[in-house]
């Protein structure tokens, strides 16, 4: 990683400190507020929520775009007022500057969690002291009959201190999966509607001094990456009868203990949020990047962050949105504008008297591609076509997920790779 992202970084974490600082408010006593303290605050929203009538309730809609910029082809999401890069590492023509689609759509499942873990305590009476998600795509125990594209086989794990007994924890874990969105966005079967914005440019472009080349330009450099993936077969010699296998370097992946061993150390988490004890919003741990999730005032949050919900459709839309960068290289399709808009509507309301058939998840969601090339409507259409066959995250909401998780009785902090970690592996 060179300085320049070395610094953006360093500035990114200090931007956090001082948002979560703004946000501290002392007790009368002059004692720092606690996760106990937000939780009153969200019980009292969520009261407050139950107690409204449901025709002064509105759905909220959704909507997020993200958009490939030129001459670096990194994805920008914009959602209302806060914006996250998405970038691929340096094999896909990418230049590591944001984590990528897959990984932010996990993380916040993960961070919708741990919202509604935190939630469902509150109405409980349960007092949490720290908390903490991780999640993981775990691989496959058999080599499945056909190709799968999307994450799977997922297990998350709750990090939890707590007085509670264990199981009114595991009733917690049960009841926020129960009312988590963006859990249920995963784990039960999507419809994604997809619409086609098409505009037709000229054939040849020029540049002249001192513009700098746009998106064409950048997806020869990806057709030239993906080409040299496609003739890289690494064919690592196999170990002899008697010897182990050595790991690499770059991955920090340990041999697994032995039945009956005793792992001596827990093992960090790569995709990993924490609560904030006096915001309540949750710090997300992505490699070496760090955002921010929050809710607005009408669930007790400060607004600090897009929502895991957000982030999550807008995970959809990078991912679509790079997908279309690879597969435009791969097919030698010229792009002179790529961006991708998605909405969705939730509805708080879902389960209510007469709401009772209302999806409790982010629901009617839909997607479309802006394009502007010199390739014909039918080639566009083909492209849009191949990108869904493929896309992680699209097939991520179309597929039926089961997601297991468990609980631990311990900080959160100790089980998380800091992100100075980070700087020596490339990913």
């Amino acid at each position: 990683m060179n300085r320049n992202v070395k610094q953006l970084v360093k500035l990114s974490s200090l931007l956090l400190f001082a948002a979560f600082a703004s946000c501290a408010r002392p007790s009368g006593n002059g004692a720092r507020p606690t996760l106990p303290d937000f939780q009153k605050r969200r019980l009292a929203a969520l009261e407050a929520l139950a107690q409204t009538p449901s025709n002064l309730i509105q759905p909220i809609r959704l909507e997020v775009r993200a958009t490939a910029e030129q001459r670096a082809g990194v994805r920008r999401i914009r959602i209302r007022g806060h914006q996250i890069i998405s970038d691929s590492d340096y094999a896909f023509a990418g230049y590591s500057l944001g984590p990528g689609s897959p990984e932010s759509s996990l993380t916040a499942i993960a961070s919708d969690l741990a919202d509604a873990y935190l939630s469902q305590a509150s109405l409980k009476g349960v007092r949490i002291d720290s908390l903490g998600v991780s999640i993981t795509s775990r691989p496959d125990s058999a080599r499945p009959e056909k190709r799968i594209v999307h994450p799977h086989n997922l297990l998350y794990t709750i990090y939890v201190k707590s007085p509670a007994s264990d199981e009114q924890l595991e009733e917690l874990r049960l009841l926020a999966e129960q009312h988590s969105p963006a859990f249920n966005i995963a784990s039960v079967k999507q419809s994604v509607k997809s619409e086609i914005d098409y505009g037709q440019t000229p054939e040849d472009l020029t540049f002249e001094p001192p513009y700098q080349p746009g998106l064409r330009e950048y997806l020869k450099y990806k057709r030239a990456a993906l080409l040299a993936r496609r003739d890289f077969q690494p064919n690592p010699p196999q170990p002899q009868a008697g010897q182990q296998q050595q790991h690499s370097g770059s991955q920090p992946n340990p041999p697994q203990p032995q039945a009956g061993q005793q792992q001596r150390s827990p093992q960090p988490d790569r995709l990993h949020v924490e609560a904030d004890p006096v915001s309540g919003a949750r710090k997300v741990h992505i490699r070496y990047f760090n955002f921010i999730h929050d809710n607005p005032s009408l669930f007790a949050g400060n607004d600090l962050g897009p929502s895991s919900l957000e982030h999550q459709l807008g995970a959809l839309a990078s991912c679509i949105t790079h997908i279309t960068e690879i597969q435009a290289a791969s097919r030698q399709v010229a792009l002179d504008t790529l961006y991708v808009t998605a909405q969705a509507v939730y509805d708080p309301r879902a389960g209510r008297p007469g709401f009772e058939d209302v999806p409790a998840w982010p629901h009617e969601i839909q997607y479309t591609v802006h394009y502007r090339s010199p390739h014909s409507y039918d080639e566009i259409v083909a492209l849009r076509n191949a990108v869904e066959e493929v896309c992680p995250i699209y097939n991520l909401f179309i597929s039926e997920q089961k997601i297991e998780g468990r609980i631990v009785r311990h900080d959160p902090g100790d089980y998380r790779i800091h992100p100075q970690y980070y700087y020596q592996y490339r990913e």
